[in-house]
This record gives structure tokens, C-alpha cells and sequence, in this order.
């Protein structure tokens, strides 16, 4: 275990602090600061908060003891605090007890310690262990137990401690929409921090014009820029589309809603995290933009954006064929059919519902946008394109859809290094399969994507061999067929294709 976050002075006794030995034990004073704290190291890399196991030890304070003054934030309950975590930071191995549960929740994370030994084993936990979690809605009213065991749970290894499983995300989803009203996190919160204060800009980089002349071109790298940065030009764009489309949100909520989307991402997975999907929703931003005549009104944009930044959220780092084959949990509550485009559509619906419950006007368009990122249903959206210009629901999957492989499209030395990203993770993928089949999953260790690519093409080449071949099989199955329709229907998305074909001649020169 990493951390032990020890929050409103809880009374430990010398033989708790026994069991901390090793850990790094961080004393705050509020659950405001325990807040900041995890925004903010989550924000910098210092820790993402999924590579080890963390313990929350919250003292619950006296409700006479609260001042007048003091945010409502500071006088919630353990069992409203473990809530409120697992609802804001949903992939954090965070788990939340009282001081006199300390003992039982540390053990029985000791027992889930072999789930977390290496990044193979990680997403292998999330993936297929079959945990649950709580089966029952959180009402507010529960006396908080971080360690019962669920006896239902076949799983022996398996805690009501927060140890992340796709299925145990679903799960809480599901049981939390059967509920007519929860915690209100996003208020608790909203009202209590100035988020905007947590997104540190570089020195050099403070005004907007920079960021703006970022996200406006083609030439958008998302790989030179921070987490802040990244949730900073996410801020810019949903700002403007949804002041175009007439929908209100605050600057502290959509600060909100984006810290908590990316922390619904996995940060450490190669290519399909929050910068791939900041990358997504910029390209889908600037497509609209090209093609602002063929809509009819500004939601379209703000929707079909929205869906753009939230397509993966929850993603494991792999893909449908290995949710499938072995059988994930989460693949057999979907029939194995656009499996995790499904678990992406409720997760985000989940979190739109707590954070812009505006936009599930238009859930239909959500789930439809998201639904056509899936690559086995990519000849069916090709085909639409057949009979010209599509109706305006199939013209929104099609740019999501585009955007989502726009990689082979931009400028030479970004499509590369997205090809690097993509390479590491389908080389992790195939350690998984191999892991698997030889059992040896736990063991079986896969250095995580920290080394700097290098900075010139020929030398990421030198390093990363096959990616020539990999970028011209993806574009000849796919990418070149998709945007020469797109190029056919819409005059405006031309460059496109011409860039796709240029990308294609220099890789078909590297291969000869």
C-alpha cells in the first residue's frame, strides 16, 4: 500500500500507526484538502492514484461541531465521504474507512495486493475479476463498513474495499440511476473549491490567444501538453460550443466535470486515455467547423463534442477481442456485442447525469456518436456514405468517427508518435493474451509507457520498427476508405484525404 491518507485528525492509537510502516502517511485537515490533494498530484503525474492501493482513514466529525461558516462539505459522514469518492475519482484505488475499521480494511487490502503487482495485472483486475462491488444504491443514511465482505461475490480475493473492476464501475452505476436522489457531490463540491485554481499553466503559456491558436489548426499535438493543459483547452472548446448552443454551465462545474472525467480515465494506458480523448473532441470541434453549414443548429456541435471527450472514459487499455475472448464479465452483460462502446455510453451517462444532465436531452445522439467509434461496424458507416450526405444523427456519427481515427490525418511527426502510443498498447495487449494462456498474469511484468519518444522520425523508427507496416495496414483497411468517402460528400473535408494519402506514401517508402 502507497499512501494513508489520515483526514480530520482521526484518533490512531500507536498500534494503527503499526500497521502504516512503510507507508507514506499524509495528515489533512479537511476533506477539502484531501480533495485538492488528489487533484492536484493527479494533475502534476506525482501519482495517479492506480498503480498501488491507498487507505482514507476519515475522522467523521460532530455535527454540533461544525461551524456556520464551515463549507457543508466538512460535515459529511464516512459513508457520504467513501460516496463522494468513488463517484468523483471512479478509477482511483482509493478506498475510505473510520478509524476503527482500520485493521479490517487493511487487511483485506493486503489480500488485494497481488491484483495491483504490475500494470499486466492491473488491467487484467479490471478487465475480469468478477467483484461487484456494493449491490445496494447509496441513500445517505448508511452506517459505513470499507470492509465487509461480500459473501455473494465468488471472488475470494475480492473486498468491498474501492478495488477497481469494470464490472464494480457498472455496477454502481446501474444501482445509483435506480436511485431518485443521492449525495449531491458536484454541489458539496462546486460550493466549497475554486477548481480553476488547480489548473496550473505554464509561466510563458497564461493566456488564452496561446491555446486558442492550439486548438484551432490541424496541426493540434495533444502529446506536448499536460494534464492541465489538456483540461484547459477542453475547457476552451466546450465553453464556446455550449455558449453557441445555449447552454448554461458554470465555469467552476465544467472545471468540475472535466477533473472528474479525467479521472474516470485510466491514466496509464498507452494510447486510450483522456489526452486520446481531448485529442478526439479537438479534431470533432474542428470538423464541425468545416462542416458548420450542414448543421442545423449549435446543440449538434456541443453534443456530439461532449460525447468526443467522454467515447472512452473507463477505457482498459485493450479492446473488445480480448473483453471477449476470455469472456470479461462486463462482455457477457453486453452479449459480446460493442462491448466496451456500450460501458463507455452508461459510464459517461452516469456522469453527465451528476455533473450536465442537460446534455442527456440528447442521449440518444450520445450513445449513437459513441456507438459508431466501434471498428467492426466501421464498412456500415462507410456504406452510409454511398448515397452522398447522410441525415444529420449519421453526418454526427461519421465526424465522431472520423475524429476518433483522425491519427493517420494529422501532420507527419504527430501521426507518428500517436503510431508509437498505439504500438505500445496492442504490444500490451498481446503480453496480456500471452500472459493469460500461460497463467502467469501476476508475474508477469510490462514497463509502463514512461520513457520520452524520440524526438525525430527516424529515430522513433529505429526504436519502434514495425510501425511503417502497422500505419499502412490500418490505412488501407480502413482510414483511406473512410475519408475518400468523407472527401466525396463534403468538398470541405478534402485535406483529409490528402493528407492520408500523403502519410501513406511516406510509410510505403519506408517499406521498401
Amino acid at each position: 500500500m502507497r499512501t494513508v491518507f489520515a483526514v480530520n485528525k482521526p484518533e490512531l492509537c500507536h498500534e494503527l500507526f503499526e500497521h502504516f510502516a512503510g507507508c507514506n502517511v499524509v495528515h489533512l485537515s479537511s476533506v477539502s484538502e484531501l480533495l485538492v490533494y488528489l487533484y492536484a498530484h493527479r494533475l502534476s503525474g506525482e501519482d495517479t492514484f492506480e498503480r498501488t492501493l491507498s487507505l482514507v482513514v476519515h475522522q467523521q466529525p460532530q455535527r454540533d461541531s461544525q461551524s456556520s461558516s464551515d463549507p457543508e462539505l466538512e460535515s459529511i459522514t464516512t459513508a457520504e465521504l467513501a460516496y463522494l469518492v468513488q463517484k468523483q475519482f471512479p478509477c482511483f484505488s482509493l478506498s475510505v474507512t473510520a478509524p476503527a475499521e482500520v485493521p479490517k480494511a487493511l487487511k483485506h487490502l493486503r489480500e488485494c495486493a497481488s491484483l495491483y503487482a504490475s500494470r499486466l495485472a492491473r488491467v487484467s483486475t479490471w478487465m475480469y475479476n468478477n467483484y461487484e462491488g456494493c449491490k445496494k444504491p447509496f441513500t445517505g443514511h448508511e452506517t459505513h463498513n470499507a470492509c465487509q465482505q461480500d459473501e455473494t461475490t465468488p471472488n475470494s480475493s475480492s473486498c468491498s474495499a474501492n478495488v477497481y473492476t469494470m464490472l464494480s464501475h457498472l455496477t454502481r452505476v446501474r444501482n445509483n440511476s435506480h436511485q431518485s436522489a443521492g449525495l449531491p457531490c458536484t454541489k458539496l463540491i462546486s460550493t466549497a473549491l475554486n477548481l480553476r485554481d488547480l489548473i496550473i499553466l505554464p509561466k510563458d503559456k497564461v493566456s488564452s490567444d496561446h491555446y486558442w491558436k492550439l486548438i484551432s489548426t490541424w496541426d493540434f499535438c495533444a502529446m506536448s501538453l499536460s494534464t492541465s493543459e489538456l483540461i484547459w483547452c477542453s475547457y476552451l472548446i466546450l465553453k464556446k460550443v455550449a455558449h453557441d448552443a445555449n447552454f448554461h454551465i458554470s465555469d467552476n462545474d465544467l472545471f468540475l466535470f472535466l477533473l472528474s472525467l479525467e479521472a474516470s480515465y485510466h491514466q496509464g494506458n498507452k494510447f486510450h486515455s483522456f489526452r486520446h480523448a481531448v485529442d478526439v473532441m479537438q479534431a470533432t470541434w474542428q470538423l464541425c467547423c468545416h462542416l458548420k453549414s450542414h448543421f442545423e443548429k449549435n446543440s449538434s456541435i456541443l453534443v456530439v463534442c461532449v460525447a468526443a471527450i467522454g467515447h472512452d472514459v473507463g477505457h482498459p487499455g485493450t479492446n473488445n477481442a480480448l473483453m471477449c475472448d476470455p469472456i470479461s464479465p462486463v462482455a457477457k452483460l453486453y452479449n459480446k456485442a460493442s462491448v466496451l462502446e456500450n460501458f463507455h455510453t452508461e459510464i459517461f451517462s452516469d456522469l453527465l447525469q451528476e455533473h450536465w444532465p442537460q446534455i442527456l436531452q440528447q442521449k440518444t445522439i450520445l450513445s449513437d456518436t459513441i456507438l459508431a467509434t466501434d471498428m467492426a461496424l466501421h464498412s456500415q458507416y462507410v456504406q452510409l456514405m454511398d448515397a452522398g450526405p447522410s441525415k444529420l444523427p449519421s453526418l454526427l456519427s461519421l465526424i465522431l468517427k472520423a475524429a476518433d481515427i483522425s491519427n493517420v490525418t494529422r501532420p507527419l511527426h504527430i501521426s507518428t508518435n500517436w503510431a508509437v502510443l498505439i504500438t505500445c498498447e496492442f504490444s500490451e495487449c498481446a503480453a496480456l493474451l500471452k500472459s493469460i494462456q500461460n497463467n502467469d498474469i501476476y508475474g508477469h511484468k510490462v514497463t509502463d509507457c514512461d520513457e520520452p519518444i524520440p524526438d525525430c522520425i527516424e529515430s522513433i523508427l529505429i526504436k519502434y520498427p514495425s510501425i511503417p507496416k502497422g500505419q499502412l495496414l490500418f490505412i488501407n483497411a480502413f482510414a483511406e476508405s473512410l475519408f475518400a468517402g468523407l472527401a466525396e460528400c463534403f468538398q470541405e473535408l478534402r485535406f483529409l484525404h490528402n493528407n492520408v494519402q500523403a502519410n501513406k506514401k511516406f510509410w510505403e517508402g519506408k517499406c521498401k
